[in-house]
Order: C-alpha cells, then structure tokens, then sequence
C-alpha cells in the first residue's frame, strides 16, 4: 500500500552546500523514516541534519536521498516545512511594542496567520475547510485572543507559538521543527508538545531537540547526530543508554581556561560607592486599560543575581524595558537606577544605558549580520547604535583608548573560540549568541541584561560564559525557562501578568 511507503530514505548520502564544497559531514548517512514513527534528531549537529532531511543542502548522489511516500511529480520541498526559529518575522526594537506607531509592513497576527495558509499548496480543502482548521489551530496554540495584536508586540514564547502555527496553516505532509520548545514556559511546551504528538499522519512530525531535553512521551524513535554524521538512530528504547552516555558527557563539560579578568583590565566596578543598583516603587504599567505590572517594588542590591520569571506574556520584557529606557513610561520617578530618580532632562537614553550591556533574541533578529565578528564586539562600546566605534558615536568603556578596546575585544574573541574575521552572517548559530554575549559584557556594564541569552548555545559555550559570569561578579538580570542555560543566581522575582503582584525570594526557598 502506498500508505506504508516511507517518508524519507537516506542511504549512504554525502551532503554539500554546493557540489564542490566540503562534505558537510565526514561520514555518510543512512537513516529511514517510516509512517507511523515519530522521531527525534539530537546531538550537536541536528540542526543541519534537519535541514538536509527537509530537502536542502545537496545529496550526492541525488538517488541516496528520496522521499518513497511522495508521487513522482511532487516537489518534496512543496510538502516538507521547516521551522527553524531563525525568525523572519520582521523585528522591531523594544520600543515598537509599546507604541502606536507602526511601520506599514506590519500585520496583527491574524494576517500574518492568513497569509500563510492562502500561500498554501494546491489540493487542500475549501475555503469553508479552510476557516475551520484555521480556528483549530490558533485555539490549539492558544492564539486566539491574540489575534488582533500586532506581530511585534507578541512575547518570545507567543511569536514561537505563532510561528508553529503558520507552519501547520502551509498544509505541510512533513513538519520538521528545530527546539519548538525552546524559550517557552513548562505550561506551553506541556500544551504544545501535546499538540504535535497529536498531529500524525496530518502531518507527519520530526522534532529536533537537545540531547539534554526530555523526550515527549509520544516519540518513538532516536537519531544522534555530530560533527561527523549520524552516530546512532533507533527505537527510544534502544537508544535509552545511548542518549544517557550523551547526556552523562554533557554535564561533565568544564572550562579549563579561566578568563584573564586582571590582564583585560576587566575589573567590576566602576561606581562602588553605590549599593542599590535598581530601585523600582510601586509602579503599574497598563496597556489601553489592560494591567500588565501592578504595583511592582523591586530592589536589586550591587553585585546580586535575579532570575527573572513568568510564563510567555507576563511582562517580562515590559520590565526590562522600563530598566533600558525603551519604553514610553520609563521616565518616571519612581524608576531609580544607581541612586538616581528616572527624570526627563536629568538623564537620558545614552546615559542610561551606557552602564547597562543587555542581550536578548529581539537584538539578535535585528542586529546587522554584514559585520564580522570583531565589528559586532565591539558595537558593545556604542550606544544606541549597532555601528563599530566612530568619534560621532555615544560611547561606553570609560577612558579606554581604541588600541584597549581592540585588545579586549581579541582578548574575548580567543578566550570564546570565535574567529575575529567571520561574517556574522557566517557564524553558527553558536557563534553568533557568544558575539552577542560578548557584545553586551564588553564595556563592564554595572548590569548585564541576560534575555535567554545562552538559548542556543552548545554545552561547552555555555560552560564558558556561565564560568565568565560568575567570575566576574557583576549585578545580573537573567531570563530562561531551562536552569542550565541561565547563570548562577540567588534570587527571583517572577511576574504573574495582569492584575496579579510579582512574587519575590531567595532561590534556596523557591519551588
């Protein structure tokens, strides 16, 4: 029966990006997939191993990557979606999202949503079809009260839901999603994942996840990718002591080449005199009417960590934005950074964050990808800018001459194994999230802004920047669902969104 015909057949297949690159991996790779199996890639390389089972990069021979399920005048690359969360929703900085303006291309989530299924293949249902599997979706991804609102004014986790949803409106045959999960809270990657297990045969669903993830109990099947290929693929009991030698070598990663905090002449701080980093009194941000912090007090002493929580949509990002003076109801008295009451004319957007290095995914999906690596570090000296240094620029990093910046910067790009003279645009995925990491700390700020800043990253980056952080002893504000990728800290402060108060204490209490 056709029905029975695999999905997709790798047999002894050499992958390139172009005939006469590099082979993208040293080894071959066979891998079957079968109606009915619902697989998981992992490993450090899963990501282009997902791109390679969606039809792109070149299989040499052509014959050692077929697609048995699909008829012969079927393009596989009409039927296989992707999602990879390299957004390409058109960003917009913080401030657009509290706003009225708006730029012309921006849709609310309903036309983006709509778009995409009226760009869908020929042969799906009718329109009447259509509307019901449309309101099915976006109820299943609890979308549906954000209809109405703008694209850039969703969360992280809202955005990644969307997404999602777009891809199943394409009436794909195979969805493939890289780290669907990724950035999202325990209640959403529980009703999502719950989703996706549920969607097969219509369609058929490949996730790629970290070897450190725990599977969904749905999946069935196991493939374990590297650098070299495909080390080991099989049923998820077969691969059980497999996955746990993974995860085992994972955990044991260590750094063994501290950072020369003392030769970068990187010592923290340059206000000592001041204890109380942030002070926020009592404020209440309201959206139209609609509550998003009531009655917030935090206080955040020097040198203290905080681990800022709250499920998609909680005001996470509105705090933080009030912090960086992106946000129209930032100038308010009862905002007090190092001491100092938030007032128009006594500071301004430059002064503010010139003591503030903050990294987040909204900077990442807007930061200019045709500088290279050191031109991206060193932009952490400008302010309010994502152009290298220049006499015209606002600048950050006290009295340091260009030649000291310079030598911090390769300082930071040895000590992070990132190639000083890489496009951005040629990075990994990896790479790219430690230039952005090192863009934020460069200067020595007196708060590094930590928005799921190692989301992404492999064990050993991670390992590095956390051993960094902690060594360096700064004031931190960290965001991240998964504890492994956020650094050490001692306290919380968890926002409940709406009407409800933030919950404060100390890590050590907390459930």
């Amino acid at each position: 029966m056709a029905d029975l015909k695999p999905l997709l057949v790798l047999k002894n297949s050499i992958f390139r990006r172009q005939y006469l690159s590099k082979d993208i991996f040293p080894n071959p790779t066979t891998l079957t997939v079968n109606p009915g199996e619902k697989w998981v890639i992992t490993g450090s390389n899963k990501s282009i191993l997902l791109d390679c089972l969606a039809g792109k990069n070149m299989a040499i021979p052509s014959s050692s990557r077929v697609y048995p399920f699909l008829n012969s005048k079927t393009w596989p690359a009409s039927v296989m979606k992707l999602i990879s969360f390299n957004t390409d929703v058109k960003p917009a900085y913080l401030s657009a999202r509290y706003e009225s303006y708006r730029e012309p291309e921006d849709v609310s989530l309903m036309e983006f949503l709509k778009k995409a299924q009226n760009q869908s293949r020929d042969g799906v249902p009718t329109t009447l079809d259509k509307d019901e599997i449309f309101d099915q979706v976006v109820k299943r991804l609890n979308l549906t009260p954000l209809l109405h609102q703008w694209i850039v004014t969703l969360s992280n986790g809202q955005t990644r839901r969307a997404r999602i949803a777009r891809g199943l409106l394409s009436s794909p045959e195979v969805l493939l999603a890289d780290e669907p999960f990724l950035g999202l809270d325990p209640a959403a990657t529980s009703s999502l994942s719950d989703m996706l297990g549920g969607l097969a045969p219509n369609p058929h669903v490949i996730l790629g996840l970290r070897v450190h993830e725990p599977l969904p109990d749905w999946v069935t099947h196991v493939a374990l990718v590297d650098d070299t290929g495909v080390t080991a693929a099989g049923t998820r009991a077969d691969m059980k002591s497999t996955l746990q030698t993974a995860i085992d070598k994972r955990e044991s990663v260590f750094v063994t080449s501290p950072f020369d905090f003392q030769k970068a002449e990187f010592v923290y701080s340059s206000k000592p005199e001041i204890k109380t980093i942030i002070d926020i009194d009592d404020i209440t941000i309201a959206y139209r009417g609609k509550v998003v912090l009531k009655n917030l007090k935090w206080v955040v002493k020097r040198g203290e960590r905080w681990h800022l929580r709250g499920n998609n949509g909680t005001g996470k990002s509105t705090l933080l934005s009030l912090l960086t003076a992106d946000h129209p109801q930032s100038w308010n008295s009862k905002i007090r950074l190092f001491d100092s009451p938030r007032k128009v004319g006594r500071q301004n957007y430059f002064s503010i964050n010139r003591d503030i290095g903050h990294v987040s995914p909204e900077i990442h999906a807007i930061f200019p990808v045709t500088l290279t690596a050191f031109q991206a570090v060193s932009t952490g000296f400008t302010i309010g800018s994502y152009l290298p240094p220049s006499n015209v620029t606002h600048m950050a990093g006290g009295s340091l001459t260009k030649d000291d910046r310079d030598a911090r910067i390769k300082m930071f790009l040895d000590h992070f194994k990132v190639s000083a003279d890489s496009l951005f645009s040629d990075l990994t995925l990896n790479d790219q999230k430690l230039v952005l990491f090192m863009r934020a700390i460069i200067k020595n700020p007196e708060i590094l802004i930590l928005d799921e800043a190692f989301s992404g990253m492999n064990d050993e980056s991670i390992a590095r920047c956390k051993n960094f952080v902690d060594v360096w002893g700064g004031t931190v504000i960290a965001i991240g669902h998964v504890d492994d990728e956020i650094p050490r800290c001692s306290k919380y402060i968890r926002l409940h969104g709406g009407e409800n108060l933030a919950e404060i204490g100390d890590i050590s209490s907390s459930i």
